[in-house]
């Protein structure tokens, strides 16, 4: 048996390593079913913050990986995800070298969408390259890419940390006004979604010489919107996402089956093998050009609220709370968490539990069950393991009583109203509307 990170999470094998963390595939005692799990990888403060920061973003859209929840215990943290098993776009190069345009233009079409989600919610990505493109293990059927790693995302509606003037992001991937120190905007994203389109024709980094020529055989559309995507004149790119989007809106680049020729997404996280369901991403046929809301339910009775995570910090053996964690989490959620909208237990609308696809296999599992909590759902109680953290805020009504620890943090009520905790001026913490 692995190590039991919060008396729930099993670690089972490491499936990945970036610069805050690494990424295991867990067994999930409480729910009982296997998903990945982000771990941090140092333990000062500023990247515990980040840290912390990116899993409470919930954008829900078909191509962004959302966290399903985060456990902390002492000084380390943890938030889980589903298990994405056909490796990244960077992955993806690596195996077959420089990718068939139309299939490109599909991965980008794809990445668009999910970054029109992410700015529509406010924020700026900064670190969109194809290591954080991950693909689910479609095999030769039409790719599905995920959006991940929102460690360094800002908010612009929320207080910053700090402003640095630091550059902040990959190299060959940051937009030449972030270089100069200029505060980030969603231009910066679409630059980088440019050089992740170049770094895919090419089969080479965006830095390299060579990837300043696309190859011949690249479809006029394609190469103009990637040209204008990478633009060094911020207002010379297209305005938005969207309107990025529509370049590729041509049917040269229509997707077809012939557009992947030898590609192939393979499985690269081979599946446990001893029948243990597996979360995973099940891609749609077609492709998601919208936010997906998710569908409440009316509730007969207000639902209790859940509890909050200033309230879910077990204590130790000797009664102290977990002061480092406890600190961290108070300051990250005040100063750039973002949730799109409540979410119950540990998931939300979207991944499913299935069996994870057979060894070898490069197609998607065959569901056994696929479990939708309604996101009006309150959590259930916490785990009183020691040093186990449980999130999950459900707003019924406007004015509705909140933590310190959730001031900034933004929800929907079970009505669909937008709030935000904030202290008033009698010293009370509610959820009040933005801007109210």
């Amino acid at each position: 048996m692995g190590e039991v990170f919060a008396g729930r999470y099993e670690l089972v094998d490491l499936i990945g390593e970036g610069g805050m963390g690494s990424v295991w595939r867990v067994w999930d005692r409480r729910e009982q079913r296997v998903v990945a799990a982000k771990v941090l990888k140092q333990s000062d403060a500023v990247s515990l913050l980040r840290f912390v920061r990116e899993q409470a973003v919930r954008v829900r859209h078909p191509h962004v990986l959302t966290p399903l929840g985060w456990a902390g215990e002492d000084d380390r943290v943890l938030f889980t995800m589903p298990v994405v098993d056909g490796g990244s776009a960077a992955t993806l190069v690596g195996d077959h070298g420089p990718l068939p345009p139309v299939l490109v233009a599909e991965l980008l079409r794809q990445l668009l969408s999910a970054l029109e989600s992410v700015h529509g919610a406010g924020m700026v990505h900064r670190d969109v390259k194809p290591a954080n493109l991950l693909l689910v293990a479609t095999g030769t059927g039409r790719p599905h890419a995920l959006l991940t790693d929102f460690g360094i995302a800002v908010d612009d509606r929320v207080p910053r940390f700090t402003h640095t003037g630091g550059v902040t992001g990959t190299p060959g991937y940051i937009a030449p006004e972030a270089e100069l120190g200029a505060d980030p905007t969603p231009a910066v994203d679409l630059y980088a979604a440019g050089q992740v389109a170049r770094a895919l024709l090419t089969g080479t980094r965006p830095s390299d010489p060579a990837a300043a020529t696309l190859p011949m055989g690249t479809p006029d559309a394609l190469r103009a919107a990637v040209e204008a995507l990478t633009d060094p004149e911020p207002s010379a790119r297209p305005s938005s996402a969207r309107a990025a989007r529509e370049l590729l809106a041509v049917p040269a680049l229509a997707w077809s089956e012939a557009a992947l020729g030898e590609v192939e997404v393979l499985t690269h996280v081979p599946p446990l093998g001893d029948g243990r369901p597996q979360v995973r991403v099940e891609p749609d046929d077609d492709l998601p050009t919208r936010v997906a809301t998710p569908t409440l339910p009316p509730a007969a009775e207000p639902p209790t609220p859940a509890p909050r995570a200033s309230d879910a910090l077990s204590p130790n053996r000797t009664g102290a709370r977990r002061p480092l964690v406890a600190a961290i989490l108070a300051v990250a959620l005040l100063g750039g968490g973002v949730t799109w909208w409540a979410v119950g237990r540990d998931g939300g609308p979207g991944p499913s539990t299935t069996p994870s696809p057979s060894v070898g296999s490069s197609g998607p599992a065959t569901p056994s069950g696929t479990p939708t909590p309604s996101a009006a759902t309150p959590s259930p109680t916490p785990s009183t393991t020691q040093g186990s953290v449980s999130v999950g805020t459900v707003v019924v009504a406007v004015g509705q009583e909140c933590s310190f620890s959730d001031v900034g943090l933004r929800e929907e009520t079970v009505d669909g109203d937008p709030v935000v905790c904030r202290q008033r001026p009698d010293g009370r913490y509610a959820w009040d509307p933005p801007g109210g």
